[in-house]
């Protein structure tokens, strides 16, 4: 018998095997059926989180396109946040096991470029923020709550070294905790997500935090141990709204370079006597 042309169906037939397969595609823009058909496998549950995908040349002999085409659509989907790439010996594009970074940076997009005002930002936020709350005072367990206790305390030290930051996003971990409480895991991504581009906002005009969020957290906690969701949300929605009304004062919180800082003055030399 002749072996089987290169060229032919029977060669381009996916491998055997309990990994994903994937169909031919036939479009003008192959690397959207790419994505299409990856999501779709992640969303059936045939992808699994952590789990490695064919590699390039795999990939193109089973969705019949050039291996530019697979490349294409690894790119977008990394950028979605859907798969990361890992480099090493085991490396590979591998479906993502957690995370917001793809909200997050499409947000954070169409905030620097002015298609979305900070205000409707600060607006969902609260909205959700507060739905948090009363799902919290529901649903959270003592040591919930006792962990976003503990974070609160943890900062406060942190206030009181002069090592508070709005460049690291332990700094928002407050808002995670809380979500977590709510045992919803895409409240937990949304308010992730929102919280995260307020704070990169913020530290683009100031990296050091307002003092007063601690009491705010205090506050706030001591509302939900007590079950007064509206007390506590009031108070959150205040604090959100001051961070708001800051980030509106400072254009270049938008996308827009920052001011130099002034140049600092050399001190005086001492005249010989």
């Amino acid at each position: 018998m002749s072996p089987t042309p290169a060229n032919t169906p029977a060669a381009r037939r996916p491998s055997e095997g309990n990994g994903p397969q994937f169909l031919p595609v036939r479009t003008r823009r192959a690397f959207e059926a790419v994505c299409d058909q990856v999501r779709r496998q992640v969303a059936d549950g045939t992808l699994q989180p952590g789990q490695r995908l064919p590699g390039e040349r795999e990939l193109a002999e089973q969705f019949d396109i050039s291996r530019s085409g697979v490349r294409e659509a690894l790119r977008s989907l990394e950028l979605a946040g859907l798969v990361e790439a890992r480099t090493g010996a085991n490396g590979g594009f591998f479906i993502k096991s957690s995370g917001t970074e793809g909200i997050t940076q499409a947000v954070r997009d169409m905030v620097s470029l002015g298609q979305v005002p900070t205000e409707n930002v600060t607006e969902a936020r609260i909205e959700l923020t507060c739905v948090a709350i009363r799902l919290a005072c529901q649903r959270a367990t003592p040591e919930e709550l006792d962990a976003i206790g503990a974070d609160i305390d943890h900062h406060a030290e942190l206030f009181k070294k002069g090592r508070g930051s709005r460049n690291t996003r332990a700094l928002t971990e407050f808002y995670r905790l809380l979500a977590k409480a709510t045992h919803n895991e895409v409240m937990v991504m949304l308010i992730d997500a929102l919280s995260e581009i307020v704070r990169t906002l913020l530290a683009r005009i100031d990296p050091q935090p307002m003092p007063e969020i601690i009491q705010v957290r205090r506050k706030v906690l001591r509302h939900l141990r007590a079950g007064e969701a509206d007390k506590a949300c009031a108070a959150m929605t205040a604090h959100l709204r001051n961070l708001n009304e800051y980030l509106e004062q400072k254009p270049w919180a938008k996308g827009a370079a920052a001011p130099a800082p002034a140049p600092a003055k050399k001190a005086a030399r001492p005249r010989k006597a």
